[in-house]
Parts: structure tokens; sequence; C-alpha cells
């Protein structure tokens, strides 16, 4: 067993670079949001949602890594899901939480599945989860072209 004396000014900077972390994955998040919100709500003249239409989703799908290393994941019973895939919703900074909706991950024939590996798409579900950031140690983006694929099966013959 190793015991170590802080004094005061130790322990304060061991708190703050705690708190630094919780901030920085706050703003990470943050700025998720404000891409989405710009993809969704920018207009132009003449071409209405040109943005959206380009990027051609208005979601950026990510996994939230625990404090343990593993992926967040949940199960949704009423959508007979279960899923680590998410989409920000919203974000309270005071309480360090946020909302994410589910993401739905198929594979190649359209069936569910939570290997990362055959993941073809992901699609938006209306199933929403509150999170506080406290348990949460990082963000992993996952690429937005999973909710914009559309998988073609052409015949061999």
């Amino acid at each position: 067993m190793r015991i170590c004396r802080l004094d005061f000014e130790g322990v304060e900077k061991e708190l703050n670079v705690m708190n630094d972390h919780k901030h920085y994955l706050i703003d990470a998040l943050t700025e998720i949001k404000e891409v989405q919100d710009k993809i969704t709500n920018s207009q132009t003249k003449y071409f209405d949602q040109l943005l959206l239409t380009l990027v051609g989703t208005d979601t950026i799908p990510f996994f939230l890594i625990m404090n343990n290393g593993r992926h967040l994941r949940f199960i949704d019973i009423d959508e007979q899901l279960e899923t680590e895939f998410l989409r920000i919703e919203s974000i309270d900074r005071e309480l360090r939480n946020v909302t994410v909706s589910l993401l739905r991950a198929l594979d190649f024939e359209e069936n569910d599945t939570n290997l990362i590996a055959d993941v073809v798409s992901l699609e938006k579900t209306s199933s929403k989860r509150s999170i506080n950031l406290d348990f949460i140690s990082g963000v992993q983006l996952l690429s937005p072209d999973l909710l914009r694929r559309k998988i073609i099966c052409e015949p061999k013959w």
C-alpha cells in the first residue's frame, strides 16, 4: 500500500484537472450539437437547406466512453433496441447532463447489430436518454456516412 501526503495546493490541482476534463467533454459535445444545428437550420436565399442537402444528414453519430473504457450502451424495450450509437439532442452545462437519442445499427441484411464491424447503416429513433457526464470520460465520433448509406444489391447474373 502506497501512502501519499498532499498539501492543500496539491489536492486543489488534482481537482482542477478532473474539472477541466469534464469541462472539455462538455465543450466537445457542445461543438457536435452546434454543427448539427448549423446543418439543420442553415437556410439560403435561393436553395433552402442547401447545406443539409450537400451533407445528406443532420446527425453526427458518436459513442460515449465510460470511465471504465467501455462504450455506454442502452437498451430500449419498447423500440426493441440495444445500441451504443448516439445523437446529441441537448446539453445542460450546469447539471453536466446531456440528452441523446438512440441510433439503430443495421448490418448488410438490415438486421440489428451491435458489432461495429458489421454496421452498414444507422437509423434515427425516437428513443431519448439523459446522461450524467460524471461517468463519461470521452467521445468517439463516427462517420456521418453511416446515416446516408443506401444498400444496393445487384444480381450476380
